[in-house]
């Protein structure tokens, strides 16, 4: 099994696979939509074009939206902190198995992760592992395909009341032999990592009840 390959990040969402890839819009909608209202309250009824200019100098200033609103439904997101520090050994990723608690989680495409207590607070967890079911010698699919393939073999594992507390604020990153060269070496294995778009410190687990 091979520690580091690049990989390839999905978000399903509200139908479950769908509702993954909302939240990993959802806040760049929010930011463009909030200008949207912005430009759109500035034009009388029926313009198609810029408001006029004759505003007088001392006409109130149009109100202001913040560019980054925190997503509907969640928390307010904490200020911005340095990474917790590592203060557990690291395991290499074909150790690890699913449900394991990562203490920090830099990216999907490390050799190695802190495991941690899942009681602890920690930024990420190992959803699901596996391998797919394609011989070795069978012709590369396609990302896309890929995509979807593993999305579906991960989000049965997900608990979906752990989802809808974090709403769209959850990620789910895959990671599998995502290049013709890796699929040819004949690599099938994959996993998948759910944590949340703002990085809040984490306790319990994101894992379904077998």
């Amino acid at each position: 099994m091979r520690d580091s390959r690049p990989n390839r990040e999905i978000s399903d969402g509200l139908s479950r696979r769908g509702w993954l890839v909302l939240v990993s819009v959802t806040a760049a909608v929010l930011v463009v939509g909030a200008g949207a209202a912005a430009f759109a309250l500035g034009l009388p009824s029926g313009h198609t074009g810029p408001a006029s200019s004759s505003t007088s100098p001392g006409a109130a200033s149009a109100p202001q939206f913040d560019p980054a609103p925190t997503p509907l439904g969640l928390p307010a997101r904490p200020t911005p902190t340095p990474a917790p520090s590592v203060t557990v050994p690291m395991r290499p990723l074909s150790t690890l198995a699913a449900g394991d608690c990562l203490q920090t989680y830099p990216s999907k495409s490390e050799a190695a992760y802190p495991v941690i207590d899942c009681a602890s607070p920690h930024i990420a967890q190992l959803l699901a592992e596996g391998t797919l079911p394609s011989s070795a010698g069978a012709a590369f699919p396609g990302k896309d395909a890929l995509d979807a393939q593993v999305g579906s073999l991960c989000e049965k594992h997900l608990d979906w009341a752990w989802v809808a507390v974090w709403n769209e604020d959850v990620q789910v990153d895959l990671r599998y032999a995502d290049t013709p060269a890796l699929w040819a070496s004949g690599d099938r294995s994959y996993y998948c990592f759910v944590y949340t778009y703002s990085r809040h410190e984490l306790t319990g687990s994101a894992v379904a009840s077998s």
